[in-house]
């Protein structure tokens, strides 16, 4: 059975996101770029995602449709929640861990605007100056709420293992959602799009 294409995934994705609404269309969406720092070392081929926002039914299936689609012929996307299931949390030592048996030499985050919180550890870097690889993050652990009819606004950070730095940011904003899966979907194919447009993994 031939395997679909990520342009034809990203087409069943938005497809998805307009079904579950419930209006026609699905919810109007922005990307503001914030970080872009990629060297010679992109594009990347084997990329670890981890979804970071709501509950896990949530995180899981945002992980499975952003991983499907940014997989294709030369790269492999791998949701988090498959190697170290429900219940591991986030922690620099877990990643560590899960990068050098899976040799993953990107991680693509993504995790809702404000859901890392400033003043919890004094002198932690939160928002934009928010740093994996440095910190832990323990509240990230914690699902956050997704307010329907609101924006809703996800920062999406990608690292470079080999280096250990961020290399390339987004904040995706969805407008008006009418459910979750709209939420999920819209923002799963918004997301691999920008991804795939910086160059970031191979179309």
């Amino acid at each position: 059975m031939q395997r679909p294409g990520r342009v034809t995934l990203l087409t069943l994705f938005a497809a998805v996101a307009m079904a579950s609404g419930c209006g026609t269309t699905p919810p109007a969406s922005s990307v503001i770029k914030t970080f872009n720092g990629v060297d010679g070392t992109a594009p990347f081929t084997n990329v670890l995602i981890i979804g970071v926002a709501g509950e896990f039914p949530t995180r899981v299936r945002f992980e499975q449709e952003l991983a499907a689609a940014l997989s294709g012929e030369e790269t492999a996307a791998t949701a988090y929640y498959t190697i170290v299931g429900r219940i591991a949390p986030l922690t620099r030592v877990t990643l560590h861990n899960v990068v050098m048996v899976r040799e993953f030499d990107a991680i693509v985050l993504t995790r809702m605007k404000g859901q890392d919180r400033a003043g919890l550890i004094p002198n932690r870097p939160t928002g934009s100056g928010f740093d994996l690889y440095l910190y832990d993050y323990e509240e990230l652990n914690i699902p956050a709420s997704i307010q329907i009819g609101s924006t809703v606004s996800f920062v999406v950070e990608v690292y470079d293992t080999r280096a250990k730095k961020k290399v390339w940011a987004i904040e995706s904003l969805i407008f008006d959602s009418k459910s979750v899966d709209s939420v999920v979907s819209g923002q799963a194919a918004a997301i691999a799009g920008e991804i795939i447009r910086d160059g970031l993994v191979l179309p």
